[in-house]
């Protein structure tokens, strides 16, 4: 066993929900009934629908609950649907590691199925948390060409195998045959983005709870999957080395950043400057739009990949969302982001592509400076058609830790998005249950509940 797959078993072994503070345990629960929120938005999604498709008819010796199907599926087959469901509306956490709350749903599947309680589930997020944000600390991917879900399917694994009780021996087995086969490329978000975007971290927690079941029937992983001759660091990325839960630092859920508007977390600032903007003057009147932005944000959502002519033309949802042009065009117009922004008819608009055609984009060195790993300052700067400028700077969007949203804004999210699924009663009771996740013995009555969605 390699030191760095040693020290993920020794973390994993040393965590429970036990050792957990309070402030740990409030953040679990408020990120897993946000994230609960998002899937029951996503659930009638064309992706959500393939990937539910895909769970019926698939069964095992550990099954739990695919949103809106009567019948229980096999783990993996109900990780990955819903976890497609939830991350549909890109309206999911933000971390260091992409969207962590990706492992929640899988997690969720695995506790179920093996007759977890609510603290046990909690402490599973918290570890998959600090695990994934802990590897993405100490070597980013995106810039490397390699995608987010190669550490949840790490971080996931080592928590799905807690749930599972498995020993030392077998939790490394599980990681590794979590991560040797499983190494996805950055090709998912790069261009135009496909369905795909929403759910290649679903394939990725599909592929950890598999090798979780495979270590669990006795199946030896490579015992050196990360230092080891061919391993990661010989043959997909430089050697490092990450600190599992040493950190003086809030814990990692605790870092963890709530979305306010449905789009990539590297617009929430932009977004949030073009709207203050907005108020200040008549939409029609703007004649130009210049923004500057720190180099994350220009690099992933401003065109900085050479990929101008998808942001200023979206072909798809996926790359709307993920486009900074466009997301302050129709915030613009709109006066606000949600689901209608990207339909196909708001994206062929012909005002949204003029007004997306008025927006100019642009690194600014300054802002760079002045950014963190997850800050992003967006300054954005309209002209009038009479050659009044006015200017808004966005340095913190809402969500984040250091301007965090209220607990009545994130419960107003959830009950919006869950009224999609469920009538209000129902509604109700499943926030009542996950808002009391921590005194939870059986999640049954959450998968029942998840289990009745439906399109409304």
């Amino acid at each position: 066993m390699d030191p760095m797959l040693r020290s993920i078993v020794d973390y994993a072994g040393d965590t429970d929900y036990e050792s957990l503070s309070a402030d740990a345990v409030s953040r679990v629960v408020r990120h897993t009934a946000d994230t609960v929120g998002c899937g029951a938005g996503g659930f009638d999604s064309r992706p959500a629908r393939i990937a539910r498709q895909m769970a019926t008819g698939v069964s095992g010796p550990l099954v739990a609950s695919v949103y809106g199907r009567p019948e229980k599926a096999l783990v993996d087959a109900a990780a990955f649907a819903n976890v497609s469901a939830n991350r549909n509306l890109d309206f999911n956490d933000f971390g260091l590691s992409g969207h962590p709350s990706d492992m929640i749903a899988a997690l969720f599947a695995m506790a179920e199925a093996t007759g977890a309680t609510g603290p046990d589930l909690i402490g599973a997020v918290y570890l998959a948390y600090e695990i994934a944000t802990a590897l993405a600390e100490a070597c980013p991917l995106s810039e490397r060409g390699w995608d987010q879900g190669l550490y949840c399917s790490i971080a996931a694994a080592a928590a799905m195998a807690k749930l599972q009780r498995l020993d030392a021996d077998q939790t490394a087995n599980a990681v590794s045959l979590a991560l040797v086969p499983s190494i996805p490329l950055r090709a998912t978000r790069s261009g135009e983005l496909s369905e795909w975007k929403g759910s290649a971290t679903a394939h990725a927690l599909m592929t950890a709870s598999f090798a979780v079941r495979l270590a669990a029937c006795g199946m030896s992983g490579p015992p050196d999957p990360f230092e080891g001759k061919d391993g990661l660091f010989d043959k997909a990325l430089p050697p490092f080395k990450a600190t599992f839960g040493a950190s003086a630092r809030p814990s990692a859920i605790e870092r963890a950043s709530l979305k306010r508007y449905p789009a990539c977390f590297w617009g929430q600032t932009g977004i949030e400057a073009m709207l203050r903007l907005r108020t200040q003057t008549d939409p029609g009147r703007v004649e130009s739009v210049e923004v500057a932005t720190c180099h994350a944000a220009f690099w992933v959502v401003g065109g900085g990949r050479g990929d101008a002519a998808e942001k200023w033309n979206p072909p798809t949802r996926e790359t709307a969302d993920h486009s900074l042009p466009y997301l302050l065009a129709v915030a613009l117009l709109d006066g606000r982001i949600d689901d209608d922004s990207f339909s196909d008819q708001r994206r062929e608009d012909a005002a949204v592509r003029a007004a997306t055609g008025r927006i100019a984009v642009t690194e600014s060195q300054e802002l760079t400076r002045r950014a963190g790993p997850d800050i992003c300052p967006t300054q954005v700067t309209v002209t009038t058609v009479d050659g009044q400028r006015l200017s808004e700077v966005c340095d913190i969007p809402r969500g984040h830790p250091d301007n965090p949203m209220t607990d009545t804004e994130v419960r107003d999210k959830f009950d919006e998005l869950v009224a999609r699924v469920l009538p209000s009663a129902p509604g109700a009771e499943l926030a009542d249950r996950l808002w009391g996740l921590g005194d939870a013995a059986t999640l049954e009555p959450i998968g029942r509940l998840l289990r009745s969605f439906s399109a409304r």
